[in-house]
């Protein structure tokens, strides 16, 4: 017995080293990925130029219905003053805002045909787009997120009309905000080049008739924080004011036309 126990002594301090080196040598565990900063805030500021085409019908007044189709070429001719912006505000990777911003001043006016006569129009068209997101999915730097907000119209019109029997001169201003639904998101093809997408409806009846819009495009990626992007965007309008005589107004267009902005994300 004693031999027995002088024997499992013995192989218990030589088996103790071996134990102690083949822990000391077992290699460490993997490292955990770290994890996601919350309450991470991200800004983008994006100043853009369209190139914009109005199409569509307008109603002033006592007079008959006109109709618009401006084109890209006519617009930067009479092109007093413009201003075209994009900002986002994006927290925790899951809620965002964003604001849009596109203002045009066709302040030397234009002459379209009218029934019988012609209609010389200076106009004012400001388009702001205020929206409340969520980010439903992301992946990587891929994303798809559902918004709801407004677009607030505000469109002054200076007109000089001639119609058989009757000339008219007048300035009206009309603006009204509609609520707006939509989703949109990006997808990236490769590190640098990205698809872009977005499309809403609103209106409801509520304000306007109906409203919706639509915009895609690309994106060329210099960095994380500069980007070029190529689109083509498009808001249509059916509003009618509901009044007679002088105050009644109505404004069914489209405007639609290619976007080139610069994108800066910090």
């Amino acid at each position: 017995m004693r031999r027995s126990a002088n024997t499992l002594f013995i192989l218990g301090l030589s088996c103790g080293p071996v134990l102690a080196a083949d822990i000391s040598s077992a290699p460490p565990p993997p490292e955990q990925p770290a994890p996601r900063e919350e309450g991470a805030w991200t800004f983008v500021i994006a100043p853009y130029l369209l190139a914009p085409t109005i199409s569509g019908t307008s109603r002033i007044g006592r007079l008959p219905t006109t109709d618009l189709n401006v084109s890209p070429g006519t617009i930067f001719e009479n092109l007093q003053f413009g201003a075209m912006g994009h900002l986002e505000v994006l927290y925790d990777n899951r809620f965002g805002a964003l604001l849009d911003v596109a203002y045009m001043d066709l302040g030397s006016g234009r002459t379209f045909p009218a029934a019988g006569g012609t209609v010389d129009a200076s106009v004012k068209q400001l388009v702001t787009e205020g929206f409340f997101g969520y980010r439903f999915w992301s992946e990587d730097r891929n994303w798809a997120e559902a918004y709801a907000g407004g677009r607030w119209w505000y469109n002054q019109l200076s007109v000089n009309a001639s119609v058989p029997g009757n000339s008219f001169s007048r300035t009206i201003t009309e603006q009204w905000v509609d609520p707006v639904i939509g989703v949109r998101g990006q997808y990236f093809l490769s590190d640098t080049w990205s698809l872009y997408g977005s499309g809403n409806i609103g209106g409801f009846g509520l304000v306007s008739e109906f409203t919706w819009g639509a915009q895609a495009g690309v994106g060329y990626h210099f960095n994380e924080s500069w980007a070029l992007h190529l689109q083509y965007k498009a808001i249509g309008v059916n509003y009618d004011n509901g009044k007679s005589g002088r105050s009644a107004f109505s404004y069914d267009t489209i405007t639609h036309g290619p976007l080139l902005g610069v994108a800066f994300s910090f």
